[in-house]
This record gives C-alpha cells, sequence and structure tokens, in this order.
C-alpha cells in the first residue's frame, strides 16, 4: 500500500515531468521557423536571376540612384561572368566615390541568394576592412524589405534571429536544425530544402590573418570549399611603396590564397584595388601584359583632359579665391573648357556644380596627385623624383656644352617661350644642318630664387607679384622683357679657330594658344616678324603616334627642309605648309 507521502512524490515528479514536456515543446515551437512567408514578387525574383545590373537597380534604388556610367555597366557585366561561371580572376580600378566596393557587395549578396557561389571569402588589407564589408551586407540582410519579400527562404531565418548569435544555435526549420551564423566576421544561410541559398557561408579575414585551413566539414560530411575570393584594396600605401612587399604580398595572392579551392576545382577571385604608386600590386595586376591570367579593367573619372587646360588653371586659381566665381567662369567658358575633354560618368556632380567634367576638374584642382591616384588610377611618380640617378645616367643625358656655350657646328640658334598665368619658361637650343640640336639654355621668367619648385605651388616669384595689375597687362610687360632678354643674349662658339666670338638667336617662337590676343599684340609691338613668330601646339595624347613613329614615316626631310625655309624667312602661304610649318613648330618646341 502507497503511503500518502509516496503518492505526493509521485504527483511531484510526473507535474515536473509534464513542466519539462511542455517547456521542451515551447522552446521547439519559439526555436521552429516554419511556415515561410510567400514570395511576394515572383517575377521581379526570376528576372533578377541572371540580370546582376536589375537585381542592384530594383532591391536597392537608394545606393543606385544616378544614371550608369559606361564603365559600370562593363563591370557589371564581368562580375555576372566569374560570379556566374564560377571562375576567372578580374582586377578592378574604378574613381573613387564611384560606388565599386557597393556594386562588389550588393554582387556578392546577390551571388549567394541565387546560388551561383557557395562559399565566398572577402580579404581586406587588414582585418577591420574585411569586416566593413561583412557589415555591409549583413546590413542588407536585415534591412531590405524587398529582399525578405523575395527571398523568405534566405532572408526569414535571419530575420527571427532578432540580432543574436546565441539564437543561432537552435534555429530549426521543419524539425532539423538549420546550421544558421550569425557572428561578426562570418554568415552561413540556414539550410532549407529547395532554397538556392542553403548553407552558403560568408566570412570575413585580414590579408596577413589565418587565410590556410578555410575548408568547411558540414554535418553531413561534406567538405565546402571556397569557390570565390573578394580581395578588397589589399595593399596599404606602406605595401604599395616597397617593391620587396609587393613582391611578398603578390606570392602570397598567387600561393596562398589561390591555394584555397579543392582539387580539380576553379576559383574565382575577384580584386579591387586602387593604384597608389607606380609598379605597385594594383598596377601590376591591372597590367595584363604582367599578370595575364588575369582580366585588368583601369578606368579613369576623366578619360580624356580638356584641350584648353590654360584655363582651367585659370579657374583653379579663381577656385582658391571664391569657388563661386570660379563656377560662374566656368559657367560663362563652359563650351570652350569642355573642348577636347571625356567624362566617364556624367551623372556624377552634386548640386553646388555644373556638371560631371567641373565636378572631376575639382579634385583635380585642390589635389593634383590625388586626383592622379585615386580618380585617374594613374599616379604621379613621386618615388621617381626622389631617387637618386646614378652617375653614368647623367653623362649619357648631358651634351657636355657649358651653359651659353653654342658647338661650332651650329646652323642656326632657336628659342621658345611657354606661356602660363604666373611665369614664363624658355628653352634656347642650337642645331646643325641635319636638324640635330641641343639644349644651351633654359629657365623661367621671372627667375625663381629655388632651383627645385612646382608649377602653382606657394612662395614662387610671379609675374602678377612683380608688375601687379590685370592678366593681360603684366603677361604682356613678362613677356616682352623676356624676349628682349632673350634676343640680346651673345652665345659663345665653342671653337678657337672661329673668328666669330658669339651669336644671336635667329628664330623665337612663342606660344599662342594661350591668351592669343595679347601675345599676338605684344608680338606686333616689337616687331622683328623674321626672328619672332607666334607657335601653336598640339597635344600628343595615349591614342596618337608617337613623334618618333612620324619620323620614320618619312617626315625627317620635310621637316628638315621646311626648317631651312622658315629659318631664312621665307614666305609660306599655302594650306599644305601652313600645315607642315604648324607640325615643324610642334618639333620646335619638343627639340
Amino acid at each position: 500500500m502507497v503511503s500518502e507521502q509516496s503518492e505526493k512524490t509521485l504527483a511531484g515528479q510526473r507535474h515536473r515531468e509534464l513542466v519539462a514536456v511542455r517547456s521542451r515543446e515551447q522552446s521547439r515551437s519559439a526555436r521552429e521557423i516554419a511556415p515561410l512567408p510567400p514570395i511576394k514578387n515572383p517575377q521581379r525574383r526570376i528576372s533578377a536571376r541572371k540580370d546582376l545590373q536589375y537585381f542592384c537597380e530594383q532591391y536597392f534604388p537608394k545606393k543606385f540612384k544616378l544614371a550608369w556610367s559606361t564603365y559600370h555597366l562593363d563591370v557589371i557585366k564581368r562580375l555576372q561572368e566569374i560570379l556566374v561561371q564560377g571562375g576567372g580572376k578580374l582586377a578592378l580600378a574604378m574613381p573613387r566615390g564611384s560606388g565599386k566596393t557597393t556594386l562588389v557587395e550588393t554582387a556578392v549578396l546577390w551571388a549567394i541568394l541565387f546560388g551561383h557561389c557557395r562559399y565566398i571569402v572577402i580579404i581586406g588589407a587588414n582585418k577591420s576592412e574585411a569586416l566593413k564589408i561583412i557589415e555591409h551586407i549583413k546590413d542588407d540582410i536585415i534591412n531590405t524589405k524587398t529582399l525578405l519579400d523575395d527571398f523568405p527562404e534566405s532572408i526569414y531565418p535571419f530575420r527571427k534571429l532578432n540580432g543574436s548569435a546565441l539564437l543561432a544555435r537552435g534555429q530549426i526549420y521543419l524539425g532539423e536544425l538549420t546550421g544558421i551564423l550569425w557572428k561578426p566576421d562570418s554568415v552561413k544561410f540556414a539550410k532549407i530544402p529547395g532554397s538556392l541559398s542553403s548553407g552558403a557561408t560568408l566570412i570575413s579575414v585580414g590579408i596577413n590573418g589565418a587565410i590556410r585551413g578555410k575548408a568547411i566539414k558540414t554535418p553531413d560530411g561534406e567538405i565546402q570549399r571556397p569557390d570565390m575570393i573578394v580581395l578588397d584594396d589589399p595593399q596599404t600605401d606602406d605595401v604599395a611603396r616597397s617593391p620587396d612587399q609587393v613582391t611578398k604580398l603578390s606570392k602570397k595572392i598567387e600561393g596562398t590564397i589561390g591555394g584555397l579551392v579543392g582539387p580539380a576545382e576553379e576559383l574565382a577571385m575577384l580584386m579591387c584595388c586602387t593604384v597608389i604608386a607606380e609598379n605597385d600590386l594594383a598596377d601590376q595586376y591591372l597590367n595584363r601584359n604582367l599578370k595575364p591570367q588575369w582580366r585588368g579593367l583601369r578606368f579613369k573619372m576623366i578619360e580624356t583632359m580638356p584641350t584648353r587646360m590654360n584655363m582651367w588653371e585659370e579657374y583653379a586659381e579663381l577656385r582658391k579665391e571664391d569657388a563661386v566665381k570660379a563656377t560662374m567662369f566656368y559657367r560663362n567658358n563652359r563650351e570652350a573648357m569642355r573642348e577636347g575633354a571625356k567624362v566617364a560618368w556624367e551623372a556624377n556632380y552634386t548640386g553646388n556644380e555644373i556638371d560631371a567634367l567641373q565636378h572631376g576638374m575639382n579634385i583635380w584642382a585642390d589635389d593634383f596627385e590625388t586626383f592622379m591616384s585615386e580618380y585617374q588610377n594613374s599616379p604621379v611618380n613621386l618615388a621617381a623624383q626622389d631617387t637618386a640617378v646614378d652617375a653614368k645616367t647623367i653623362r649619357s643625358r648631358l651634351n657636355g656644352m657649358k651653359r651659353g656655350v653654342i658647338p661650332a657646328d651650329t646652323y642656326k640658334i632657336t628659342a621658345f617661350i611657354d606661356i602660363h598665368d604666373d611665369i614664363l619658361y624658355y628653352c634656347v637650343c642650337s642645331f646643325n644642318d641635319d636638324f640635330t640640336g641641343k639644349v644651351i639654355d633654359y629657365g623661367t621668367f621671372p627667375e625663381q630664387v629655388r632651383k627645385e619648385f612646382r608649377k602653382g605651388e606657394n612662395g614662387l616669384i610671379t609675374m602678377k607679384r612683380e608688375f601687379g595689375g590685370k592678366k593681360e597687362r603684366y603677361l604682356a610687360m613678362g613677356l616682352e622683357m623676356l624676349i628682349m632678354q632673350l634676343l640680346d643674349c651673345n652665345y659663345q662658339i665653342d671653337d678657337d679657330d672661329n673668328d666669330i666670338d658669339v651669336v644671336k638667336i635667329d628664330k623665337l617662337l612663342v606660344d599662342s594658344g594661350y591668351m592669343p590676343e595679347v601675345i599676338q599684340e605684344t608680338l606686333r609691338k616689337i616687331g622683328q616678324p623674321n626672328i619672332i613668330r607666334p607657335s601653336y601646339g598640339v597635344g600628343i595624347g595615349a591614342k596618337k603616334a608617337p613623334m618618333a613613329d612620324w619620323m620614320e614615316a618619312g617626315c625627317v626631310g620635310t621637316v628638315q627642309q621646311l626648317g631651312r625655309r622658315l629659318w631664312m624667312g621665307s614666305n609660306i602661304r599655302s594650306k599644305k605648309t601652313l600645315q607642315r610649318q604648324k607640325f615643324f613648330s610642334i618639333c620646335f618646341a619638343r627639340y
């Protein structure tokens, strides 16, 4: 016979068991995420599956609100190729502020949602930089409503975590653990039957972190290895300027990182980079001759710089004093200042600017080195300027003549003056009868105290400082004084047997592409048209044949004959001869 105390004990045990069962059921119910919400816009989802551009525009209209540039569309096309096909290597350099990282982050999410990639590793120059990208993607997962609407099997399990990594451990779907992860440096998508993103993994790591051993063993025994690597600006400024560090980093990318893929599998690799210094890591990987296995895409903010750079220099000076006045100057001279310019992204400018060209040239005017490096991906080689040149190289580039002394076989002496707002630059050359030239003198007006300086820097002795007044006045005064100075110069012949001790300049060309009215009026005032003539130069861009090729094409004789006619003061009237005169003026200025 069971005692009353024993009955109470058994009743309490049954109660505790019922409470435990009820608690387990409640816990299981809380961890269960089924059923999933329905897909709200199936057609939008279907349309985005193979169209990254459509995905960007439909799901992230606030991020991609401006019209695309030509290079954006090219990049989207290339990203689709390596993400969908699951292979290939792409190095990408876009202008700063063009949304490069945002586009890549969106492409990574697109690739995972549609099952194009299963395991993506994001590698930054350091751990914190890599974490930024994964944080941006996590933010899109949590806060983008349209993604929840159209991808409930991928997004809804994350929403149920409420931002808690602890809740991920016990999450289940139809009674099975989803295996979802939500950590600062990694995200794993829930295992949902039929989901294209089921079990997909996204992790981040610094370039100097533990990169090896990134293979993951799934509960069913499958070994999951990375199929996509995203290298986001992997080099720092210090690394970029150290050839040894660049070589070391390149070996790591090709070896350790490239070896993350499994046997008989192809790894897709994307390097988002910025050219910091000549021949740095980015510069090498964008060069298809140096890295033929990589497809390098290098884009510029301004594909072709304006022809009338003299006007932009004036604009830059105005901008230093008053940005509003500079904008008015551009508005009044817009057609001339846009001449020859080609901007890659016409929609990229602020409300205080007139167009994208002004936006780019504002950056150019404010910080030339940053403009060339981060916006043009063609950095100024400052390292080369600071590098000592060996004596042999210096000797090979000297003509052996003392300043102001000319060779005995000199046929004519010529000079050229280059016009700028603040300083005039000149060069004097001697030529023999086969058009071989030697520099015998050069300098600036006004003459500078420092031996080395950069145009536009503070502390220079300028014509405005010397003469004052309006630009037209001090430019005319400076030009007149420099011309008279050069014409008065006596150059000594390097020949003891010659009866003539000194000679003067035979021809003087003056750049007349800038402020032509002022230049021509000054030349008329001085007179001597047989000696002093205006000159118009033609820019030789990257797409034009170099002058050495012009010579090979049979122009040497023409230049020599035309040069002699110019030196002798011959009249030139035909259109064809005038064109040759223009060509000769270019050569005249270059030599």
